[in-house]
């Protein structure tokens, strides 16, 4: 009798690795022959969900930190680009693993040397913020704060909950690019979905009469306590979706030829994709600096606004995680009708969306204004911020679908010219203008008009020099 079952459960797993090669298979070539619509539809819906529950996570942690108080409000804000930069650097290991597991042969080792390298990384990077936490808030503008030695004690234990987590947060990001990349997008939003309900939860619990009178815990720690536990379970819970939903054996030689020349694949890769990424937490933070010389209040306002904005570019963000997909590989099959078809759907899509956002926003202002801060000063900026910034996110939404697919065909150079344009060119230098001129409410026109300014660019790039449709033959 033994020496019957063991053949059949040694021929078990090769037969569930083909079944699961099978069904990625079946993935692609339906992105590639299905409708136009349905694909985009079915990439887009379920990483909707999953970016709404991250962003929305991030929004409900800052309205818990100005339930402590403007100060606490405002001390949050601060750290914002440095929580900008953490995710830059997520999203960059993501593609990079993501892009190379999709090419490799032996997909188990590389798997196990990817995840090594995620924790490295991690580590690393935590470490280096933390020992360098107060000058980059220094330079942040943070030593004009009046508050800052009242709330730097909480701040910097909510910090070191914050970074102590980054190993396990990079491990979600990372399998989630992975589950996205093998055309598993309901597991991938699960996963997103899971830490964020996780977080919301945790900080909900930590934040009842009865957990403020049993734990220790004050102020922002708690949001630091909530982050870190729920990006640990998330952790564990993308290992389990890689090795037993995704079938990947985490099996791994490090000192093995192999290894090293993996190690060494994905290092050259993650210095250009990472600096790609970090972009934008860079221009945010040269812009917080901008914000800070208008006062402390201004950058309790302008942190609200910053996580605001995400949730009001839901669409065009996902459709930036989606769109990409179905671009680089219709276009990889010479399909470029179905390219050029797919990107004015989703343009057209978007700019709806947006008009409505803005409508939205406008007559919530005030509601959105008081609901965080009852302070007048930074109430009535965040009302004028979303009466005005939301009329140019259509414009913004152009640009970033525009960005996304120039990279997904290997136009690179292209979207970092127009990233580079948009940030350094005309946002940081007409938000400087605008300060000068007007403070907070200059900074806040000088951004819209930016949006618009690149979004018209691109409008008449695309009408007279067709850009944007491919250089190969129709497939």
């Amino acid at each position: 009798m033994g020496s019957d079952k063991s053949p059949a459960l040694s021929l078990g797993e090769p037969l569930q690795v083909c079944d699961k090669q099978r069904k990625r298979a079946v993935r692609k070539r339906w992105i590639l022959t299905g409708s136009t619509s349905a694909v985009l539809k079915q990439l887009t819906l379920p990483m909707l969900w999953a970016i709404l529950a991250l962003f929305s996570a991030d929004l409900i942690e800052l309205y818990f930190a100005s339930r402590l108080g403007v100060d606490e409000l405002t001390a949050m804000s601060f750290t914002l680009p440095i929580q900008a930069t953490l995710f830059a650097f997520a999203i960059g290991l993501g593609i990079v693993v993501a892009t190379r597991l999709t090419q490799a042969k032996e997909v188990e080792q590389l798997a196990a040397v990817s995840l090594i390298f995620t924790v490295l990384v991690g580590a690393a990077l935590a470490i280096v913020i933390w020992l360098g936490l107060q000058p980059l808030l220094t330079m942040l503008g943070f030593t004009e704060f009046t508050a800052r030695e009242q709330v730097w004690p909480t701040l910097e234990r909510y910090m070191q909950y914050r970074l102590g987590a980054v190993v396990f947060f990079f491990i979600v990001m990372v399998v989630f690019g992975v589950l996205r990349a093998f055309g598993n997008m309901r597991g991938a939003a699960q996963l997103l979905v899971l830490f964020a309900g996780l977080q919301i939860l945790m900080s909900a619990v930590l934040f009842t009469p009865w957990a403020q009178s049993a734990l220790s815990f004050s102020g922002l720690e708690r949001l630091g306590v909530a982050h870190f536990a729920a990006a640990m379970s998330a952790s564990f819970y993308a290992l389990y979706l890689l090795r037993v939903k995704e079938n990947i054996a985490l099996k791994v030689r490090l000192l093995s030829q192999r290894s090293r020349q993996a190690f060494r694949r994905l290092f050259r890769l993650f210095i250009p994709v990472v600096a790609m990424q970090l972009l934008t937490p860079l221009a945010q933070s040269l812009l917080m600096m901008i914000v800070a010389s208008q006062g402390s209040d201004a950058v309790a306002a302008f942190g609200v606004v910053m996580r605001i904005e995400p949730l009001a570019l839901l669409l065009p963000m996902v459709l930036t995680t989606s769109l990409p997909i179905f671009v680089g590989q219709n276009w990889a099959a010479n399909k470029s009708l179905r390219v050029r078809r797919g990107i004015k759907q989703a343009l057209a899509v978007c700019i709806a969306w947006q008009g409505a956002i803005a409508i939205a926003l406008f007559w919530g202002a005030d509601l959105l204004g008081v609901g965080f801060c009852k302070q007048s000063f930074v109430s009535q900026s965040i009302e004028l911020a979303m009466c005005i910034l939301p009329i140019s996110y259509a414009a913004l939404a152009g640009v970033m679908l525009y960005v996304s697919c120039c990279n997904a065909i290997g136009r690179s150079g292209l979207a970092l010219n127009v990233t580079l344009v948009r940030l350094f060119v005309l946002s940081l230098p007409g938000a400087f203008i605008g300060a000068q001129l007007n403070g907070f409410q200059g900074i806040v026109w000088a951004l819209a008009l930016a949006n618009f300014l690149v979004g018209a660019w691109l409008l008449y790039g695309a009408i007279h020099t067709r850009s944007m449709q491919p250089r190969v033959a129709t497939g």
